[in-house]
């Protein structure tokens, strides 16, 4: 899926608290389970390295711009889980 394509929604995904590296694989693995949806995992901005800080940014997600509402809900409860995030741009899914 190419991010210029008008029929598919990319949304970045950044959790505060940062969660850790296993957490955010475990969490794409759950999201991808949704029909449609693709979870890809960014680096983390700084360079400073933390061993307590997560190395991973964040997660964007790519789904249909025509995402049926109970996998839209699938994917604020997957991710409620994990902790409190934000998405960018604000698309349909909404902490």
């Amino acid at each position: 899926m190419l991010n210029g394509n008008p029929t598919v929604n990319r949304c970045k995904i950044v959790f505060n608290p940062d969660i850790a590296l296993a957490m955010y694989r475990e969490l794409a693995s759950h999201i991808e389970q949704i029909e449609d949806v693709t979870a890809e995992l960014f680096w983390q901005e700084t360079t400073e390295f933390s061993y307590l800080g997560s190395q991973i940014g964040g997660v964007w997600l790519v789904s249909p711009q025509t995402i049926p509402t109970q996998s839209q809900v699938l994917i604020k409860k997957i991710l409620n889980h994990y902790g409190v995030w934000t998405a960018e741009p604000d698309l349909a899914i909404n902490p």
